[in-house]
């Protein structure tokens, strides 16, 4: 497991600089270094506990994601340096989405209500009235967290600005910052209730702003941005669907093999009631029709009813080869 990010980015990262002779090159060096083993982290990401009743996962994409760039985390002249802050859970050291900063997002939606309108399919609903419900203390946002990896575990990775300053001729010189990877999944959790629309509503509408706006800082070039939105399941509400889902599947196979002893026992009925009325035939190629009926294609008459076809065979006379073979499939 590696060491908590969060104090490597905001206390570690502080320690060994030379403030004295900060231009010198052994800072730029160190920092580099300290920079490079912060991104090159790879945390065991453990499952969080869900504190809501809403919760979904979603997926960040090219280039990444930036939390809590506003910040202090600037060393004077040092090049090489991770200029923008940034936001950890201060107990894991990861990064996480503040529930603030994701009710802010949603809410700054509601300002366009022909868009909420267009998202939840209805022109008729007060979209004011819903606002209020949903963020005047009814519907709690939590902080979303990480869950999973695509790149075996490691989360974060570093980027660069090239400000051009006062001169548009002159070459930029790149400023370096971290940034939260894409395929890193975080999972977002509510408490949400029924009102003018129900939870499970309010759970789409979320995430069709969040994947429209995004989250964090510059949105506007591409960062926060999320796709493969899909319903999150702790390891414990795994394990109850999955027990759900194998008592279903019992449930299924005992109920097929009631259904394939009832159809044995009314295959077995018809034959016995077939058998009953064999001597009431009046022809045998009646007599034939019965125990086809009775029997169908593939015929296992009991030691019972073989008797009881043995007794009626017995009985006929000048019985032609074509007969007794239709017997014998009886018989045998």
């Amino acid at each position: 497991m590696g060491a908590n990010i969060g104090w490597l980015f905001y206390k570690d990262y502080f320690k060994g600089i030379d403030y004295h002779n900060i231009e010198d090159k052994k800072n730029e060096i160190l920092i580099q270094r300290k920079v490079s083993n912060i991104i090159s982290q790879t945390p065991k990401i453990q499952e969080d506990t869900v504190l809501g009743n809403i919760h979904f996962q979603a997926t960040t994409t090219y280039p990444g994601l930036l939390l809590g760039s506003g910040n202090a985390h600037e060393l004077p002249h040092i090049e090489g340096q991770a200029i923008l802050g940034f936001h950890f859970d201060y107990t894991t050291g990861l990064p996480v989405i503040q529930g603030s900063s994701i009710k802010g997002v949603i809410r700054s939606a509601f300002v366009h209500q022909d868009y909420i309108k267009e998202l939840l399919d209805n022109d008729d609903l007060d979209i004011k009235s819903l606002e209020d419900e949903i963020f005047l203390n009814n519907d709690i946002f939590f902080d979303a967290v990480i869950v999973k990896s695509d790149k075996n575990n490691k989360i974060l990775g570093d980027d660069y600005l090239a400000p051009h300053g006062d001169n548009p001729l002159k070459n930029p010189k790149p400023l370096r910052f971290i940034k939260v990877l894409p395929d890193v999944t975080f999972m977002f959790d509510f408490q949400l209730n029924d009102g003018l629309i129900s939870k499970d509503t309010k759970r789409k509408l979320f995430e069709n702003i969040l994947e429209d706006l995004g989250l964090g800082a510059k949105t506007n070039v591409g960062y926060g941005r999320f796709e493969h939105f899909s319903t999150y399941k702790t390891k414990k509400e795994q394990e109850e669907d999955d027990k759900l889902a194998q008592q279903q599947q019992e449930q299924r196979k005992a109920q097929q093999l009631k259904e394939i002893e009832d159809a044995k026992k009314a295959k077995e009925q018809k034959a016995k009631e077939g058998i009953e009325s064999l001597f009431d035939c009046k022809t045998l190629d009646e007599a034939f029709k019965l125990l086809k009926e009775s029997f169908g294609k593939v015929p296992k008459p009991t030691p019972e009813q073989k008797a009881i076809i043995k007794q009626y065979h017995d009985k006929q006379k000048n019985l032609s080869k074509k007969d007794e073979k239709v017997f014998k499939k009886y018989l045998k």
